[in-house]
């Protein structure tokens, strides 16, 4: 644990040693048409990756918290996927330039096994939402999501519920899970009636977590 703290305080004091970049609820950070500007470090914040499909529709592939580095194929084989990269809230940003950032590996070789696991969570994500998108019904799907992102975000708070302390609209939801934005908002609305969850300050805090868990089961 203290190498892995000691890796990843040496990523951050890299990055910090660069160009910090500001970005504002809702600006695109990367586009698909471009090149990165560079190699980007998460400092606070997040950043989502998505695609939009052959019919216009915005497809989330999976959010970025803080501590993250993207985009990570990029970064590595100079290959850009038709992926955008946008601040869900206020975020802030460290760029470094794709041959600084190889160069520090390659003098850092220990650094590699932090990036791998990167590399691995992002996969992970990734087996994830395939898994959800498996579930047949909307609920279903919807409440895989929920959980997903309560793994990742979700502090327990006094109450003894647990709050997914990330910015999802529920548009987000509706194009990760393959749902209409009326469909999400139903089924949102269904649980928070039966009271599995409540929204508050923008953030999904689930108040019956063995329930949620039993609609999957």
């Amino acid at each position: 644990m203290r190498t892995v703290l000691k890796q990843r305080e040496q990523l951050e004091t890299f990055f910090r040693a660069h160009t910090r970049v500001d970005y504002k609820k809702g600006e695109t950070i990367v586009r698909p048409q471009d090149d990165p500007a560079g190699v980007y470090f998460l400092d606070s914040g997040f950043v989502k990756a998505y695609s939009i499909t052959k019919y216009g529709e915005e497809n989330l592939l999976y959010i970025r918290g803080a501590g993250s580095v993207f985009p990570l194929i990029w970064a590595f084989t100079g290959e850009h996927k038709q992926v955008s990269y946008e601040a869900m809230a206020k975020t802030v940003l460290w760029r470094v330039s794709r041959a600084e950032y190889l160069e520090f590996l390659d003098k850092n070789p220990e650094i590699l096994s932090l990036i791998l696991d990167m590399a691995i969570e992002a996969y992970r994500l990734n087996s994830e939402r395939v898994m959800t998108l498996s579930y047949r019904t909307a609920r279903e799907r919807i409440v895989s999501f929920i959980l997903n992102h309560a793994k990742r975000f979700g502090i327990t708070d006094s109450q003894d519920r647990i709050v997914i302390h990330a910015p999802l609209r529920q548009s987000d939801i509706a194009s990760s899970v393959n749902a209409t934005r009326e469909t999400t908002s139903r089924e949102l609305n269904t649980l928070k009636k039966k009271g599995i969850i409540t929204v508050e300050d923008h953030m999904i805090c689930l108040s019956n977590l063995p329930e949620l868990e039993r609609i999957l089961n």
